[in-house]
């Protein structure tokens, strides 16, 4: 595993800045053909000789990542279920080779990659690849996806963003105990799920409880770096001045990250504006919500073999579902909010992460009620939920909408009893996703919900193919039938 913008040093910077490549996360994905050293060596050498043809260089020194998806090709005679069925074997990566020189984490099982531009394994896009691949009865491919967190959270404490170096400081919203849980039910065997995973659901629990994460009592998102973004580094080097007068810049873009919504005006104090990000002064509602899952599954992961530490977390779950209904929710709007750090306020931006509640059983009736209510009005649209409904340019806000985020609304709806909203919500995501696959013969990373015969844009980089969690979201709402 390489820490390129180490071991390049001149030589990354100099890629990065070349403007030869549109997405420069090309770069810091690149297998080396020799050891760094003799890379630079052989850098050096050329400058001094005179100007450097960058992508000669390239092209000599450097092999680009593939993923065995690459150069897949829809057969046109597949329906959406064959297709999806056939595209599994070409997102799906076998045990990674240690030897590498890369920056890819080098995992010991197999996995499924997102697709397009995303050459590794990335943490919550694994949760709704899952119920695809559950549904599609590959339980030994999601054995291997845990067998894998399991190992990195051994390894370095915690599940990272992605399975990159340049990832190891920062995580993404906190799914493997709710992993852990759906694959045991699906085997059949709960219990021995549990057991085999508590160690690391519980490491996991404890890396998200201590500070800077666990700030007065709540979850927040963070980084340990505080610099501009490995992966993205010729674009953050934009950002270089800025940073200097806002010292917590790139961490709070850093700290996005973590979040899975990077970019989205829930971060910004300016919707319209990058440069007001304030990630790491947000309590998220969502990521509170998936730590009270975490609560609750460890609760239950230890009430026969350690009842004293299962009654903690219970009672932990408890606090924090309190504090969900009472602090995050707003009785004038009718709907939850992310909360600022700094005064404790609601935050203006109606977002879907506000029906994270439901899913996790936060809301009490009433402000279940009103919740869905809210959404309908001012989420809902042809093609689905909107991800929030202020038009910003970033990828995660108007008029783009996620699957997972559709996944959650539709439990969350359900749990509540609001099977008719749920319902119209799942057959009008199923609708969008058939729209753009008759067009284009593919499953996409985002969809327009506002005019699904739209192209889908916004954000750092173009519209990928693939694409796992909408594979998986598609084929578990498929199958969730009213």
């Amino acid at each position: 595993m390489e820490y390129l913008d180490q071991s390049l040093k001149d030589l990354f910077v100099d890629l990065h800045c070349s403007g030869l490549w549109v997405d420069v996360k090309a770069i810091s994905d690149s297998i080396l053909r020799a050891p760094a050293e003799e890379i630079c060596a052989a850098y050096d050498a050329a400058r001094a000789e005179g100007p450097v043809d960058l992508q000669a260089f390239y092209d000599h020194w450097f092999a680009p990542a593939r993923s065995p998806g690459d150069t897949y090709q829809t057969d046109p005679d597949h329906d959406a279920l064959q297709h999806l069925e056939a595209i599994w074997p070409h997102l799906s990566h076998p045990a990674d080779n240690g030897d590498e020189r890369s920056s890819r984490f080098p995992l010991p099982n197999s996995y499924v990659v997102a697709g397009g531009r995303f050459h590794e394994a990335y943490y919550w896009d694994s949760y709704f690849t899952q119920l695809g691949l559950l549904r599609s009865g590959r339980t030994a491919q999601v054995r291997d996806m845990l067998d894998n967190f399991d190992h990195a959270i051994k390894l370095i404490g915690f599940v990272p963003n992605g399975f990159r170096s340049y990832f190891l400081t920062r995580s993404q919203p906190p799914f493997f105990s709710s992993m852990v849980a759906d694959y045991g039910r699906a085997i059949g065997d709960l219990e021995g799920s549990f057991a085999r995973y508590l160690p690391a659901m519980e490491a996991e629990y404890h890396f998200f409880m201590a500070t800077p994460r666990n700030h007065e009592g709540l979850a927040r998102h963070w980084d340990s770096g505080d610099g501009p973004r490995i992966e993205m580094y010729a674009t953050d080097l934009h950002w270089e001045d800025h940073a200097r007068d806002h010292p917590e810049f790139f961490r709070d873009l850093r700290a996005a990250c973590e979040s899975g919504w990077d970019f989205s005006s829930r971060w910004l104090s300016d919707p319209t504006d990058l440069g007001t990000i304030r990630t790491t002064r947000i309590w998220p509602v969502d990521l509170n919500c998936l730590i009270l899952r975490m609560e609750e599954l460890l609760a239950e992961a230890t009430a026969s073999s350690a009842p004293e530490r299962s009654a903690r977390y219970a009672a932990a779950a408890e606090s924090r579902r309190a504090a969900i209904s009472e602090r995050f929710f707003d009785p004038e709007r009718g709907y939850f909010f992310d909360l600022s750090i700094e005064d404790g306020t609601r935050l203006p931006i109606t977002s879907a992460a506000g029906l994270f509640p439901l899913w996790a059983g936060a809301a009490t009736p009433e402000q279940a009620a009103r919740a869905a209510d809210w959404a309908e009005r001012h989420l809902l649209r042809e093609g689905g939920l909107l991800t929030t409904d202020i038009e910003s340019g970033q990828q995660w806000d108007s008029p783009n909408g996620w699957a997972p985020l559709q996944w959650i609304a539709v439990q969350g709806l359900r749990r509540y009893g609001f099977d008719a909203l749920a319902e119209t919500l799942r057959t009008r995501w199923l609708a969008t996703c058939d729209t753009v696959f008759r067009e284009t013969g593919k499953f996409v990373e985002k969809y327009n919900v506002i005019d699904p015969n739209i192209r889908s844009g916004g954000g750092e980089y173009q519209l990928q193919d693939g694409f796992g969690w909408t594979n998986g979201v598609y084929l578990d709402l498929l199958e969730q039938t009213d």
